[in-house]
């Protein structure tokens, strides 16, 4: 072999040598590098994360303190909440001396994913101001998990001393096989 092939031949396995490695760090090293770093990048982005809710930790400590002064102790049903909230609106409209035109129960919002699910109402009612009023302050409850989430009130045609209203009224509750302290541990 001649010093021009030595020279030719050394110059090729160098080439080899680099083409080589460069395709090594193209199947290896980068995957592996991109991947950590994306591990990296979520991982600080879940630091930044915990960061922030141990810095507004006491933001939130009112409202779980009140969730476990007033959260429901006991697991119910659907039937068993409906029937209990209708029994309520009917109670109280009678002692407020108004008048059921109309009622009915609304499918009830349940979803595996929610912790808390929500018993439904509709109700149509004619009577006084002062006891409508009174009516409604009973029903909208939160420290008992309810509350009158829609409202139409309107003069009665023909008597402008009573009012028709019209209220949805919901209420939540722990269905039965949650798994007792849910959101508030």
């Amino acid at each position: 072999m001649s010093n021009r092939e030595k020279k030719l031949l050394y110059i090729l396995l160098v080439a080899v040598f680099f083409i080589a490695n460069a395709m090594a760090f193209k199947m290896f090293y980068q995957p592996r590098l991109q991947a950590a770093e994306s591990r990296l990048s979520a991982a600080e982005a879940k630091l930044m994360e915990r960061r922030d809710v141990l810095e507004n930790q006491d933001l939130f400590e009112d409202e779980v303190n009140w969730l476990a002064r007033y959260e429901p102790k006991e697991a119910a049903t659907v039937q068993e909440t409906q029937t209990k909230l209708q029994q309520l609106v009917e109670r109280e409209a009678q002692r407020n001396s108004l008048d059921i035109k109309r009622q009915k129960l609304q499918p009830s919002l349940e979803d595996s994913g929610l912790f808390y699910h929500r018993a439904r109402m509709e109700i149509e009612v004619n009577g006084m101001e002062s006891g409508l009023y009174r009516w409604l302050d009973r029903l909208h409850s939160p420290n008992e998990f309810r509350a009158v989430t829609f409202m139409r009130v309107n003069p009665q045609k023909g008597d402008d001393t009573r009012i028709d209203c019209q209220i949805v009224v919901e209420q939540w509750f722990v269905p039965e096989g949650a798994v007792n302290g849910g959101p508030t541990t």
